[in-house]
Order: C-alpha cells, then sequence, then structure tokens
C-alpha cells in the first residue's frame, strides 16, 4: 500500500423523514429519521477501527446527530460552518419537478452545465459555498498535523471535496454524490495529491 501523508474520512449524514424525501434540502435545520438514525450507528464501529484524530461536522442538526449516532463516546467534534449545506433559497424543500414548473430552462441549464456559476433564488452562491468548503480542505490538508481527519457533512459539501480529490469539473460533480450514511476514504500525499478513494 502506498504510503499516505492523509486520511479523510467523508461521511454523509443519515436518511431524513418520509416528508423531505426527493425535496432540495440545503439549509433546513431537519431531524434525521429513526432509519437515519439506525444506519448511523451501524457505521460506528467501522469508523472507530479508523481511529480519527480530529473530526469535523456541520453545525447543522442532521449532522450533529449522525456525528453523535457515529462516534457517542467522542466530546472532541468540532463543529465548523463551512461544512454547512447550500441554502437553495426559494427552492428550499421543493422536488425537482416543482422547480422544473416554476424556473427558465436557461435557469435549470446552468445549474446542471455550469453549477459554479449559479445563485440560487434568494439562496446561496455556488462559487461561495465551493469557495469556503475548499479553504476548509485547504486548511485540513496543509495546516493540521494529525493525519486522520473524519468529516461528517452534507451531500453538496462531499460533492465539492470528492471533486477536488479526483479533478472533475464542477458540471461532474453529481457523478460522486455520496449515499446518506456512506463513508467515503481519499488518500493524500503532500508529494503527489490523491490517491485512488475508495
Amino acid at each position: 500500500m502506498e504510503y499516505a501523508d492523509k486520511t479523510l474520512i467523508l461521511i454523509r449524514h443519515g436518511e431524513l423523514p418520509d416528508s423531505c424525501r426527493g425535496r432540495y434540502i440545503g439549509r433546513s435545520d431537519v431531524s434525521l429519521s429513526e432509519q437515519g438514525l439506525r444506519d448511523c450507528r451501524n457505521l460506528a464501529a467501522r469508523f472507530s477501527e479508523l481511529r480519527p484524530e480530529k473530526i469535523f461536522v456541520s453545525p447543522m442538526r442532521r449532522a450533529r446527530e449522525s456525528a453523535c449516532a457515529i462516534c457517542p463516546d467522542r466530546d472532541d467534534l468540532i463543529f465548523d460552518g463551512r461544512l454547512r449545506e447550500i441554502d437553495f433559497g426559494d427552492w428550499e424543500n421543493l422536488s425537482f419537478e416543482e422547480i422544473r414548473l416554476r424556473t427558465p430552462q436557461e435557469e435549470l441549464d446552468r445549474w446542471f452545465r455550469h453549477p459554479d456559476r449559479m445563485r440560487f433564488p434568494n439562496g446561496d452562491s455556488v462559487a461561495e459555498h465551493y469557495a469556503g468548503v475548499d479553504a476548509f480542505l485547504d486548511e485540513v490538508l496543509f495546516s493540521i498535523p494529525e493525519k486522520t481527519i473524519a468529516v461528517i457533512t452534507h451531500g453538496g459539501v462531499l460533492m465539492r471535496l470528492i471533486s477536488r480529490a479526483r479533478q472533475l469539473p464542477p458540471e461532474r460533480q453529481f457523478e460522486v454524490l455520496p449515499e446518506r450514511a456512506s463513508m467515503t476514504i481519499l488518500q493524500w500525499r503532500k508529494d503527489g495529491g490523491f490517491l485512488n478513494g475508495e
């Protein structure tokens, strides 16, 4: 196995209640479903074996609840606002079909073809969201001495982190969206960048 300077353990929060299924949930601060809690508890044994030295968590409720289920004995969680999910603005809590019916086609095309140029109506700029996530990643890689870092956060944040690791352009970020309550492990070397993730 090739030596890595850093190991990143990336975890997406657990499943949400049925009322949120198929909807764009960004800054809405919802709790996990019972299934989401169970799925996160199922990650606990493997997570413990990986022995993360630092655990960064989005301050949003669904991420905090996931962290408590995955590592209930850790009292050193670090909550970082850069790991919050993006604010979908007027599109919060809508399904894609509901968004499609009220949105000009050119805006939908921009979202999928050039997401880095998108600002959600009355919500966040994707470019600004990326900038926060990128700053977090650079800090973890270059300024934090610990070697094994866990991040418990949201789909949008993880798409950006994994896309950067795999050098994917923004329009391909949807290819790497992890499932809820899943774990992605990335290895990084100072002299070679990211190695293949699992």
